[in-house]
């Protein structure tokens, strides 16, 4: 992960030389070397049982995929509303309250019985307005630019919030749907290990993908953004139906 991190930030910050790229592809190979050692070792860190499992493996690529895209998103648009339009730092994070104030309320929505009755349906719905809300957004900047107030993308912010909410632990309940009770532990680690390098590497690509394309404008940045975001959370929706239908609490798929 750090050969991944460190080459993304390094060739977003300083161009795609030799040495970035040399880095990433390290990072490919340690990788590969970890699996192999996984599948080979007496005592794995993580049993091949539990990757076998088509549901949990399926909410490990779903969170990924979502995190990254949507941890992203928010970095990016911090940058887009302080340097595209000139927003203080305190104004940039009072115009992305709204999002924040989203996903509380959808998230407590969830955990207040939607996630048992729904199972992997609030999932779907969550996607949704996840994409509704960056498609909102879009539609916002492609119209307007760099010169769009604020405080006029808030109520998209706040959509994007609620689908996120919607989501955000809905993704590891139901991905532990199918698990055995003696791979609880390993899966439960793998999961939030995967919501952690999500964050990373949401952050490094995304960050990589806005300052390339800031060269024609930090609007067509946004887009460029916005656009992956769309692409990554769309193409996530088919792994949503592979995961178990409910959480360990509800009836199995």
């Amino acid at each position: 992960m750090f050969g991944l991190l460190y080459g993304l930030i390094e060739g977003s910050t300083n161009g795609w030389t030799g040495f970035p790229i040399a880095s990433i592809v390290a990072g490919l190979a340690f990788f590969a070397a970890f699996a192999h050692r996984q599948s080979t070792a007496a005592d794995p860190l993580l049993k091949p049982s539990l990757l076998r499992n088509r549901g949990f493996t399926s909410g490990l690529l779903v969170g990924l995929t979502v995190f990254a895209a949507t941890i992203g998103l928010v970095y990016v648009l911090s940058l887009f509303l302080q340097e595209g339009l000139h927003a203080s730092p305190r104004g940039a994070a009072l115009a992305l309250l709204p999002l924040t104030a989203g996903i509380i309320g959808s998230a407590f929505a969830a955990m207040g019985g939607l996630v048992a009755r729904l199972g992997r349906t609030l999932i779907f719905v969550g996607l949704a307005i996840v994409l509704a809300g960056c498609g909102w957004v879009l539609a916002l900047v492609v119209a307007s630019g760099t010169g769009i107030g604020p405080w006029t993308l808030t109520p998209a912010f706040f959509v994007i919030g609620l689908g996120l909410g919607c989501c955000t632990s809905t993704i590891f309940d139901v991905a532990m749907g199918g698990i055995d009770p003696d791979e609880a532990g390993g899966a439960s680690g793998s999961l939030s290990s995967i919501q952690q390098l999500a964050a990373a590497m949401g952050s490094a690509a995304f960050t990589s993908v806005f300052f390339r394309a800031a060269d024609t404008g930090l609007d067509h940045a946004m887009e460029i953004s916005l656009i992956v975001v769309l692409g990554l959370v769309t193409l996530s929706v088919p792994f949503v139906a592979l995961m178990p239908r409910r959480t360990r609490e509800g009836e199995p798929a």
